[in-house]
């Protein structure tokens, strides 16, 4: 198990700037009004969720470094601990400022893409390759 940890999370936030201009290609962008329902913009947001799923999607890019082997222990208060164990099972996402970097502007551009199709536009239309 590879798990992005909540210093990723904090580490490597989702610009407002992005929220604020990338999604008004359509008048009610699903991504854009939960942000501004959860939290009145602007606000950076902590990115566990992209971070994993950029790791899991393309995980031979370099984007992250993994920890030593461990094992992830929930406490009673449901806060998470890493224990370094020889041959463990569990490690966790890390990444140094240029990766940080480097990773916020592709979950930007990933993430704000517009979808484009061909056709129709309705179920089943052709989706155009670059």
């Amino acid at each position: 198990m590879i798990y992005s940890g909540f210093e990723i999370g904090l580490a490597i936030t989702y610009p407002a700037f992005s929220i604020e201009h990338d999604y008004g290609y359509v008048p009610h962008h699903p991504l854009a009004e939960a942000y501004c329902l959860f939290m009145p913009p602007p606000h950076n947001r902590p990115t566990w969720d992209l971070t994993s799923v950029l790791q899991a999607v393309r995980p031979d890019r370099g984007y992250f470094t993994l920890s030593q082997p461990g094992r992830v222990v929930i406490e009673d208060n449901g806060a998470t601990k890493f224990v370094k164990e020889a041959g463990g099972l569990h490690r966790y996402l890390i990444a140094d400022r240029e990766q940080q970097l480097r990773v916020r502007e592709v979950l930007v551009a990933l993430s704000s893409e517009p979808p484009t199709q061909c056709g129709s536009g309705k179920a089943g239309g052709k989706v155009k390759t670059k």
